[in-house]
């Protein structure tokens, strides 16, 4: 090798480089900040489990507040479709935390077309059991989420979007849509509360154990509905995916032995600690939820 093209060599060696998983996050970020800054409108197709439903979507930002209208269409019995108004945003998705490396890897895959625009595929591959594998397929250059899915350790999606038309509108031409007052569904949120809630410093419940990368963020007391008595909320994270324990007073009626339910990504998993129902939600395995709960305790 002669000495130029060492010199060359070693210059390029010494170059920063942006590693796959530095793009990853990028992407993520981005995303994460288009899919609240940006105003749109467009059809996208939703399946969790066996139930698919289609919506149609407009965010604006009015004021710097965010409005969303949405209507979903569901099949009517002449076959025709006939809209409802339901609660749903892509704003689901959380900010990248840091902790999140302790139990993801990041990488950036090939390029796929959806609703006519190009996408760079984004995954966050667990590195356990205890959560499952994200796809996303991102515009590299307005950042906004055109297709996403949570995959299991069998390889099925338990639940996946994507958007079959969408119109990404410049500032001057914001779509101006009414903003929605129907509460939360399961699609719209993350284990985030729907009643009155205020932060709570938390020192009665706390967590002897954890998995991996989970930490709590959040402590809120819920007000009871129907006079019933108030359920304190914890939020857990693991950097990508948040959990939710809700904790009823032992006089709540109908404390249950362990059950779970599923549906789709998002599991339930309700047992009993010190006599308190405790409700545990999330877009995890419902092991990981088990084991989130054997970790609470009560300080009597």
């Amino acid at each position: 090798m002669n000495v130029k093209l060492k010199l060359l060599v070693s210059v390029l060696l010494a170059l920063p480089t942006v590693s796959m998983a530095d793009q990853a996050a990028d992407l993520l970020a981005k995303m994460r900040g288009a899919v609240h800054t940006l105003s749109y409108q467009g059809t996208l197709v939703y399946a969790r489990g066996n139930e698919l439903s289609t919506y149609q979507i407009r965010h604006v930002l009015e004021g710097g507040a965010e409005k969303d209208s949405v209507i979903r269409l569901t099949q009517g019995a002449q076959g025709t479709n006939t809209p409802a108004e339901e609660s749903f945003s892509l704003a689901k998705f959380e900010q990248v935390q840091p902790q999140m490396e302790q139990v993801y890897a990041l990488d950036v895959g090939g390029e796929e077309s959806v609703a006519g625009q190009t996408c760079r595929i984004v995954v966050a591959r667990p590195r356990d059991r205890m959560r499952y594998l994200q796809r996303y397929c991102i515009d590299p250059n307005s950042g906004m989420l055109l297709k996403y899915a949570l995959v299991d350790r069998s390889h099925q999606s338990v639940e996946q979007l994507m958007f079959t038309a969408l119109t990404i509108n410049p500032p001057s031409e914001a779509v101006v849509a009414p903003a929605m007052a129907a509460p939360p569904s399961s699609v719209a949120v993350k284990a985030e509360a729907a009643l009155p809630a205020t932060v709570k410093n938390d020192a009665e419940w706390s967590f002897s154990a954890l998995p991996m990368g989970f930490q709590q963020t959040r402590s809120l007391e819920q007000a009871g509905a129907a006079g019933q008595a108030s359920v304190r909320q914890m939020i857990l994270s693991d950097g990508m995916t948040s959990v939710s324990v809700f904790i009823a007073h032992p006089d709540s009626p109908g404390v249950p032995e362990a059950l779970s339910l599923s549906a789709g990504a998002m599991n339930i998993f309700t047992t009993e600690v010190d006599g308190h129902k405790v409700t545990l939600v999330g877009e995890v395995p419902v092991a990981t939820l088990e084991s989130i709960s054997k970790g609470l305790r009560h300080a009597r």
